[in-house]
């Protein structure tokens, strides 16, 4: 089933980020491809001269600025490091001193006990089955980074780059609550009897687990209700206000007559099909600092108020 509104449990590891054709299903902790089954860190064996990526693991080499590689195998010979790219199909290197052996180990480890415990709860059809699906998955970014693709059971993905390199943010979706502020309704109302209500939707915490740092990221979404499908256009990126231990999504005014208000700080974007059920949507102005949700604009029963949330850095 794919993912809706409503059914907002986590996909399961392996579907966020698949290898291109003829590579091993990845998994995905939130904001990076997971490497399959067996990936280990540190040196490893090398394919035949001229052995192409397709048919190998990829893993992750990780650098000490933060930044990856994608790579099928590597060995350290002196100084260097020689792996083989993921991404060129091709042998290179890169001075030793620039790999963070521990944080590579440490990835990959997690990344293969992760994908394998996924693994076991498939039968064989079904491994088979989701192997067929992801293949025929979109890419997000083909020429940098072949092995991102879109998961066949949708959901919110937010794309950036990040040292050179793209990465795929994975967003929850997070139920909003309602606070009707009663009390001050109350004495607002003491004073004034024909003054309106204020209630205000909030997210608990003063940030997004997600962070990126990109200003103009791209948001892809592929989310359905009760009618299906929902398109790109009722998407909309809005700023959120950080109050107390909460986050304000938008504040509502209730009049004594039934009339509704709202006000939120919503950004200009566009959506554009994108691939399939898959949509995109583009911000038309630079993210500043601070905390975003992608919402739902101009649907009525949308269900369960879930937003998706993410916060932007310097």
């Amino acid at each position: 089933m794919r993912r809706t509104i409503w059914h907002l449990t986590a996909l399961a590891l392996g579907l966020a980020i698949v290898l291109g054709p003829g590579a091993s299903a990845a998994a995905q902790t939130g904001n990076a491809s997971l490497p399959a089954a067996g990936a280990s860190a540190g040196n490893a064996s090398l394919p035949a001269a001229g052995a192409g990526a397709g048919t190998l693991a990829v893993k992750r080499l990780i650098l000490t600025d933060g930044s990856y590689q994608a790579a099928t195998e590597w060995k350290t010979v002196g100084e260097r490091v020689e792996y083989y790219s993921a991404e060129r199909d091709a042998w290179e290197e890169v001075p030793a001193a620039l790999v963070d052996w521990k944080a590579t180990g440490e990835w990959n480890a997690e990344a293969a006990q992760s994908q394998a415990e996924a693994l076991k709860q498939e039968s064989g059809e079904e491994v088979g089955a989701r192997k067929e699906a992801e293949l025929n998955t979109p890419q997000v970014a083909p020429k940098l980074a072949p092995e991102l693709r879109l998961p066949p059971d949708g959901g919110v993905f937010v794309l950036e780059e990040a040292a050179g390199k793209p990465v795929l943010h994975k967003l929850e979706g997070v139920k909003s609550l309602e606070d009707d502020h009663e009390g001050a309704n109350r004495l607002k109302r003491s004073i004034i009897p024909i003054a309106s209500a204020r209630q205000t939707i909030e997210l608990k915490g003063t940030a997004a687990k997600i962070r990126v740092h990109a200003t103009s990221p791209e948001i892809f979404v592929d989310v359905e209700n009760g009618q299906g499908v929902i398109e790109g256009g009722y998407f909309r990126i809005v700023r959120l206000e950080r109050k107390r231990e909460m986050r304000v999504v938008a504040e509502n005014k209730i009049g004594l007559g039934g009339s509704e208000s709202s006000k939120e700080t919503l950004l200009h974007s566009r959506a554009e099909r994108f691939s399939g059920d898959w949509w995109k949507v583009i911000p038309l102005e630079e993210l500043t600092p601070g905390e975003y949700a992608v919402v739902l604009d101009g649907i009525k029963d949308e269900g369960s108020g879930v937003v998706w949330d993410f916060g932007v850095d310097r």
